[in-house]
Order: structure tokens, then sequence, then C-alpha cells
């Protein structure tokens, strides 16, 4: 439309590897840091709001694809033209009678 190309940049498989282990890393730190809290607080409802805000977090810094997962970009290969085949007989198979 009206010539303009909008593209979305793609994670590489080397920023997906790196992008798991940040949430896993994330979603941990919150974890804990939300059951110490609600411990202290003696509140459920204190461990949920960590937990919470640590997967919001968690998000924020996982899923847009950021320029740091996108280092090891792979190249890919030019497209090729597919070829004719050429069929060599009759062109439609004939059928034995018994």
């Amino acid at each position: 439309m009206l010539g303009i190309e909008f593209r979305i940049p793609e994670m590489d498989f080397e920023g997906q590897k790196l992008a798991e282990i940040l949430q896993y890393v994330i979603l941990g730190v919150f974890g804990i840091a939300g059951f110490i809290w609600g411990y202290i607080c003696e509140s459920f409802q204190q461990t949920f709001y960590v937990v919470a805000a640590g997967s919001l977090v968690a998000s924020l810094v996982v899923m847009p694809p950021w320029p740091i997962f996108r280092k090891n970009s792979l190249p890919f290969h030019p497209a090729e033209k597919p070829e004719k085949k050429v069929t060599l007989g009759k062109g439609k198979a004939s059928k034995k009678k018994n």
C-alpha cells in the first residue's frame, strides 16, 4: 500500500535462547522475592503482586525483538526458479484390460 513496506524484525536462534534464559531468571528472582516479601507481610496477596510484576517485567524484556536478540541472524539463500518437468511418452498412462 502506497509503496510502504512494514517488516517486523525477528529474533534469531541465539536470541531465542537468551530470551528463554532471561525469562527463567527474571521469573525465578521475582518468585523468590515475592515469597520472601509475602512471608514477611504474612499476605499471599503481596506475593501475588510481586510475582505478577515479575511476569510483566519478563514480558517487556523478552517479548519485543530487541536488537540484543538479533545479533546472529542467518543469511537466507536466494529463491530458485522452479524447473519445468519434461515428460516423455504418450502423456497418459494406458490401463491394461484383463
